[in-house]
C-alpha cells in the first residue's frame, strides 16, 4: 500500500488478498483493532506468487529498501545459528546470521537451527577430537595450566606443553574438515571406519569409532543436519510457480536469490543451467539475511496435511542432481487449496 508521496504505508504477504485489502481499508465499515489505512493509501501494488517462499522473498527484498524496521524484524525471525571455528586459535564459538563477525582465520559452519544445537555440535568436536575447552589456557601454551580433562586422560595437554601445538592444530584441522562436510558424512565415515577395523580385526579402533558414532548419533539431527561450510555453499530452490502445474527454479549465490527458470515435469537440462549459474553465497550481511530467509524454509518440517512443495538443496552435496526431478514434480503437483488451507503466510507489522 503506497501513499501519495510514494512512501510505503504497508508491506505484507497474504494468501487472501481481497479480504485482506478490504479489512485494512475498512471497506465494510466494521469495528476493528487494526488502523483504517484508507485515508493515507493512494494505490495498491500486488504481486501474485506461487508459494509462501516467493511471497516472503518479495517482502524481504522490498523491506530492505523501504522499511528498515520491518526488515530488522524479519531478519530476527529468520535468525539462524552458526558454528565459527578459528584456525588461528584452535577454538570455536557460536554466532548467528544477524551478528556474525567472521575474520580471515574463521571457518563458518551453518545453518544451524539454534545456538544450543550449535554448541552441542562444538562439544561433540571437543569430545571426539580432544579439543581444548579452555581457550585462555590454550593461548598460553606451552606454559598454560592443565585442566581436569588432562588429569582425567581426556586431553593430551597442549596448554601445559605435554603435547606440541602442531599436533593439536592437526586435530583441529580434522574437526574442521568434518564440520565442512556435514554430520551425515561424519556418520558415514565412522561407520566405514568401524567396518574396516572389524575386517582388520583391529577391535580397539572399532571400539573407539563406535563410541564416537554414539556421540554423533546423540546430536540433534533436525537442527544441524544441513550445516556445512558456508564458504562454499550455494543453494537451489524448487518452488511452485504462479503458473499452475509448473515449478520455479531459484539459485541462491553471490548475486542473491535469482529466479532462474519456470519449468514443468518435461524439462531437460536444468541441472546444467544451475551448474553454470551457481556460486558461493558469501558472508556479507545482506547475503546472510537472504540466506537466513532461505534457511528458515529449508529447516521447516513438512506439513502432515499435504506434500511439501518447496525443496531446497545444497549444490555442494554429491546427490543434489538426483533429487531435482522429484523436487520439480512435487512443486508442479496440482493442489486445489481452500482459502483456509492456503500456504501463504502473513507478514504484517
Amino acid at each position: 500500500m503506497i501513499a501519495n508521496d510514494g512512501s510505503t504505508v504497508l508491506l505484507a504477504a497474504t494468501g487472501h488478498i481481497r479480504s485482506f485489502i478490504a479489512q485494512r481499508l475498512n471497506e465494510n465499515a466494521e469495528t476493528s483493532s487494526k488502523a483504517n489505512l484508507a485515508p493515507i493509501t493512494a494505490k495498491i501494488i500486488a504481486y501474485p506468487t506461487g508459494s509462501a517462499f516467493e511471497s516472503d522473498w518479495i517482502v524481504h527484498e522490498r523491506a530492505r529498501v523501504v522499511d528498515a524496521d520491518l526488515y530488522t524484524k524479519l531478519n530476527d525471525q529468520n535468525r539462524r545459528a552458526m558454528l565459527v571455528m578459528n584456525t588461528g586459535s584452535g577454538t570455536w564459538r557460536v554466532e548467528d546470521t544477524v551478528s556474525l563477525q567472521a575474520g580471515e582465520k574463521d571457518i563458518v559452519i551453518g545453518p544451524i537451527l539454534t545456538k544450543k544445537a550449535a554448541a552441542a555440535l562444538g562439544e561433540a568436536f571437543n569430545d571426539v577430537f580432544e579439543l581444548c575447552r579452555f581457550p585462555k589456557e590454550l593461548a598460553l601454551a606451552p606454559i598454560g595450566n592443565s585442566c581436569v580433562y588432562k588429569q582425567m586422560g581426556h586431553c593430551p595437554g597442549t596448554c601445559d606443553g605435554s603435547e606440541p601445538m602442531d599436533a593439536y592444530q592437526e586435530r583441529f584441522a580434522n574437526a574442521i574438515e568434518i564440520a565442512c562436510a556435514g554430520v551425515d558424512d561424519w556418520r558415514l565415515q565412522l561407520k566405514s571406519e568401524i567396518q574396516q577395523a572389524s575386517t582388520d580385526l583391529d577391535f580397539e579402533h572399532a571400539q573407539i569409532a563406535k563410541r564416537q558414532l554414539d556421540q554423533v548419533e546423540k546430536l540433534p539431527t533436525d537442527a544441524i543436519g544441513f550445516a556445512r561450510s558456508m564458504h562454499t555453499m550455494s543453494c537451489v530452490c524448487i518452488t511452485p510457480s504462479v503458473r499452475k502445474g509448473w515449478a520455479m527454479v531459484w539459485v541462491l549465490g553471490a548475486d542473491g536469490l535469482i529466479p532462474l527458470a519456470a519449468v514443468n515435469e518435461d524439462q531437460q537440462g536444468i541441472e546444467t543451467t544451475i551448474n553454470i549459474t551457481q556460486s558461493p553465497i558469501g558472508l556479507g550481511q545482506v547475503q546472510l539475511d537472504r540466506f537466513a530467509l532461505v534457511a528458515r524454509h529449508w529447516m521447516t518440517k513438512p506439513s502432515r496435511a499435504k506434500r511439501r512443495r518447496v525443496t531446497i538443496l545444497d549444490t555442494n552435496t554429491t546427490n543434489w542432481q538426483s533429487k531435482i526431478t522429484q523436487a520439480i514434480a512435487d512443486a508442479c503437483l496440482p493442489v486445489d487449496l481452500d482459502l483456509d488451507d492456503e500456504e501463504h503466510t502473513h507478514i504484517v507489522r
